[in-house]
């Protein structure tokens, strides 16, 4: 499918884009969009982009590769891999972004206050006042250390981080098992989108080996936590 890039929007370090695509072909958050640009035609690998920022007629997507413009002409798959899925009787959400804007997030918020939630974002948000006010002011901020004070009283917990970061998540949440369902975006490169099982995106559960493109990138938390 071929679309265009309508507008480029900077927010903290990120590049993200509007793309010109019917919502019928819209990831669902935490899921990735294959995409080519018709300029590079003698790329192989697709850029893989998220849905990024709140709800709304627009479709964001990131994270644009910076010589990406608007007018360009972008050559799309159908959205891949698993995304994030709110249990709709879950009243106290929290979303962690670990060490990352939490833009990938973002598009849980309004889905979770339409269910009457409360909401918490875990991150350390420091001078990143341009992202703040993308939210809502219904969701309270916390800083990530917060989390392990927090576990009693959440319902649900999303989050997004490298795979690279999976100590520290543990570190986060302590050592025993967190008594709410939870989801993790684990972002880690995934360039075969599946078609080669090449196994770069492969990440050790506790049931075995499983790929990101495939069987995520949104993974249970049961998955990812406590892995020898």
């Amino acid at each position: 499918m071929h679309t265009k890039i309508l507008e480029i929007a900077h927010t903290g370090s990120i590049t993200a884009g509007v793309l010109d695509l019917p919502a019928r072909f819209w990831p669902q958050p935490g899921q990735y969009l294959p995409c080519q640009r018709d300029a590079d035609h003698l790329q192989n690998l697709p850029t893989n982009l998220y849905r990024v920022l709140g709800p709304g007629e627009r479709l964001y997507l990131a994270p644009l590769p910076n010589h990406w413009l608007p007018g360009d002409i972008i050559q799309t798959l159908s959205p891949h891999g698993r995304g994030f899925s709110l249990p709709p009787t879950a009243r106290r959400i929290g979303l962690l972004a670990l060490d990352v804007a939490p833009l990938r997030l973002l598009p849980l918020v309004n889905d979770a206050l339409s269910q009457n939630a409360a909401v918490v974002l875990f991150w350390n948000a420091q001078q990143n006042h341009d992202i703040l006010h993308l939210l809502p002011a219904m969701v309270e901020v916390s800083p990530t250390t917060a989390l392990l004070e927090n576990l009693d009283w959440l319902e649900y917990l999303a989050i997004d981080m490298e795979l690279t970061k999976r100590p520290a998540l543990e570190s986060l949440l302590g050592t025993r098992t967190p008594p709410f369902e939870g989801q993790v975006l684990v972002r880690t490169s995934m360039p075969c989108r599946g078609i080669g099982e090449c196994g770069v995106c492969a990440v050790k559960t506790p049931h075995g080996w499983k790929l990101s493109c495939i069987d995520g990138p949104v993974f249970n938390l049961q998955e990812v936590l406590h892995v020898a």
